[in-house]
């Protein structure tokens, strides 16, 4: 009995014992932190809630213009006040200007962004993710302005 007593730290079945669980811990983790970097590497497409909420927000812009300008990367709104209102690229983000002063992001994830005019009427707006995906849409124009 006193033998028993006496005996002070952990025998070596139980440090091997818990060395197991904390490579059982170690692999499950780590394959975990793998399917967390493959999802964050999705994100980096556009959003299709984003681009629908950008193109309403470029068309309304049209809606209430008297006139505009188109840029192949950059398209300029004038409203009845001849406030000027931009949307052009910045690093991987859309931003939208309002008398050149501050920003607003509308789209993030952007490799690309090109406006041309498509006929008389109506502008192309066109996208390019990061992952490559193209996004088009042609906005209506309500003025005759070139």
């Amino acid at each position: 009995m006193k033998k028993l007593q006496n005996e002070n730290g952990f025998t070596l079945l139980e440090t091997l014992f818990s060395f197991v669980i904390f490579l059982i811990i170690v692999s499950i983790s780590t394959s975990s932190l793998s399917g967390f970097v493959h999802r964050n590497h999705q994100y980096e497409s556009l959003n299709r809630l984003e681009w629908d909420n950008f193109i309403k927000e470029v068309q309304k812009e049209a809606n209430k213009s008297i006139g505009h300008t188109i840029y192949s990367e950059m398209l300029v709104f004038e409203d009845i006040y001849h406030v000027q209102i931009s949307y052009r690229k910045y690093a991987t983000i859309i931003r939208r200007q309002k008398l050149n002063t501050g920003h607003e992001i509308v789209l993030q994830n952007v490799s690309s962004l090109i406006f041309k005019r498509n006929g008389k009427q109506k502008i192309l707006v066109k996208v390019v993710d990061q992952n490559g995906v193209s996004y088009e849409k042609n906005v209506r124009l309500f003025t005759d302005q070139n």
